[in-house]
């Protein structure tokens, strides 16, 4: 994209900004969180006198389709200074306001970025599993585990005796998981959801665990909560995320959910996707494998069994590790968990954190965020489009995402392709939400698989875009809750060796998946359809 201006380079900015790291870091997150569409004016002092003079720039449509020609994020310096319409004054007068902002609730806010990272792709139970159990055998330090889902079934007592035996070996372990979620258990099988006779043996071989059902406090019990915390060294930064928790649920008056699937082993290993813990996910048996259809020998297939899932997570080496720790530090305090010191050489050892190629960019959401950046990221996806862009995810309920795929001409709809599980799928009305919004986008040329003609379901959250050599994998809906309520992580990782293989692995779930290629699968009069109405009562809740 050809820049309105020609840009210098920053010499002439405050001296700070050129010598000191964290202004420059500051600068990103301001333009990053901007460029989302909303104002830092009620979460940051100093934010609502800049708001006049950045904001119609930095939320232009040139720009964000700028900032999605780099990837979905601004990363560095050299990007910042390339914005369209950008000039030395405007950038010098950014970094003296931004030079007076609060730090510590940008980077809560804004998507964090490390460079040098090696990640690795898994796919299906048999290979996530054998990964997580090898990961959690060589953790020397600490694990740290947080998943909705944690079920008393094979795979979870197999990763259970895995973390035994971390403890006895001196590891400390904190978890987090959704105690009364998981209790429901699946298949009508409520005794595969008692969680806590594993959580019982764990807590005994003194593993520190929390339920996060209880992720909202009453007022006055938050009140209280709040002075304690701050009496107790918890900075205004972490504080004030669980401000807009509660101040969401008192206007919306729905729970919350933590929907985040993550790991950290010893600081420097990380594993990220989508995938809980049980044999719906983690299954050990063997798959029905594709001839000569691999990545890193790994083989590709579909689950052998109706109840498993087609599922998966990145392995990280290097630095993400140290970002998703300070996720995990902030949900752990606000839960009530013990305090550890996250700047430690314990936590962050001083080790060289270049184990590969590729750029990795975390993003958080959370229930009450002024402006869901996942959300955004996929929705500039779509926007923008310009080459070949592949969405695989198994709700599509978010009416955000539907109108704004709606709006998408047939120059960008041609790039789009998505994978759904149509017809097998757990959730009551995602059929519905696609037949009811799919077909003005299918007649402006998106394309439409539905992984349901393999017979199983696919969980698996992951986006591919081919212009930036990227891909996004978490683990995000694209419903409303996980828009508007539930505490969400997905991670932008840009290299080609990494974008090639999950290419592959898509390219892969394609084949087998089925093609629809006739309009007439889709509403053309939506409303003339009762199960439009009931995925319209139920979006907010399901």
């Amino acid at each position: 994209m050809t820049n309105l201006h020609t840009n210098h380079r920053l010499t002439s900015i405050p001296a700070a900004a050129g010598q000191d790291g964290q202004l420059q870091q500051d600068l990103i997150d301001y333009v990053n969180y901007h460029i989302s569409g909303r104002s830092l004016a009620s979460l940051t002092e100093g934010a609502e006198e800049a708001e006049p003079a950045f904001a119609p720039l930095l939320q232009s449509d040139t720009v964000r389709a700028y900032r999605q020609e780099c990837g979905g994020v601004i990363t560095d310096m050299q990007q910042l200074e390339q914005l369209p319409g950008i000039s030395q004054e405007w950038l010098n007068q950014l970094a003296d306001t931004v030079a007076g902002l609060d730090s510590g609730k940008l980077r809560a806010l804004a998507p964090q970025t490390t460079r040098h990272n090696r990640v690795d792709p898994y796919v299906n139970g048999p290979q996530c599993l054998d990964m997580l159990l090898g990961e959690i055998g060589k953790a020397e330090r600490y694990i740290h585990l947080s998943v909705m889902l944690f079920f008393n079934d094979h795979s979870g007592n197999l990763i259970a005796s895995g973390l035994l035996h971390a403890l006895e070996r001196g590891v400390e372990v904190r978890i987090m998981v959704n105690y009364t979620v998981t209790a429901l258990g699946y298949g009508q099988n409520l005794e595969v959801g008692q969680f806590s006779k594993i959580a019982g043996r764990l807590e005994q071989a003194g593993a520190k665990l929390l339920d996060t059902f209880h992720s909202y406090y009453g007022a006055e019990e938050w009140a209280a909560k709040r002075k304690v915390l701050k009496s107790q060294g918890v900075p205004e930064s972490i504080l004030f995320l669980q401000d807009k928790v509660q101040e969401d649920v008192e206007v919306t008056g729905l729970n919350v959910i933590d929907h985040r699937k993550f790991m950290i082993v010893d600081g420097i290993t990380s594993i990220i996707g989508s995938l809980n813990i049980g044999d719906q996910y983690t299954f050990a048996t063997p798959i029905q494998e594709a001839p000569d259809q691999q990545v890193d020998g790994r083989p590709l297939g579909i689950p052998a069994r109706e109840e498993e899932w087609h599922d998966g997570c990145f392995r990280i080496q290097g630095a993400v590790a140290q970002s998703l720790n300070a996720v995990f530090h902030s949900r752990w305090l606000l839960l009530g968990g013990d305090h550890f010191d996250l700047a430690s050489t314990f936590y962050r050892p001083v080790v060289d954190y270049a184990f590969g190629e590729e750029e990795c960019t975390l993003f958080a959401s959370f229930p009450g965020n002024p402006v869901n950046l996942i959300q955004q990221y996929i929705l500039d996806v779509i926007t923008y489009a310009a080459d070949e862009t592949l969405i695989v995810n198994p709700y599509l309920i978010d009416q955000a995402f539907w109108d704004r795929l709606g709006e998408v001409g047939p120059e960008r709809a041609c790039h789009l392709t998505i994978c759904n599980p149509l017809e097998v799928n757990d959730h009551p009305t995602n059929r519905a939400a696609v037949r009811s919004n799919m077909y003005v986008p299918f007649c402006n040329g998106v394309s439409f698989y539905d992984y349901s003609a393999t017979e199983r379901f696919s969980h698996w959250k992951i986006i591919y875009d081919h212009r930036a050599q990227a891909v996004f994998h978490g683990s995000y809906n694209i419903n409303e809750r996980s828009a508007c309520h539930d505490y969400e992580l997905g991670l932008l990782v840009k290299g080609r060796s990494l974008a090639e293989k999950v290419k592959h692995m898509i390219d892969y779930d394609l084949s087998v998946s089925r093609q629809i290629t006739g309009k007439h699968e889709f509403f053309k009069h939506p409303w003339l359809h009762p199960s439009t109405y009931l995925n319209k009562a139920t979006q907010n809740y399901t």
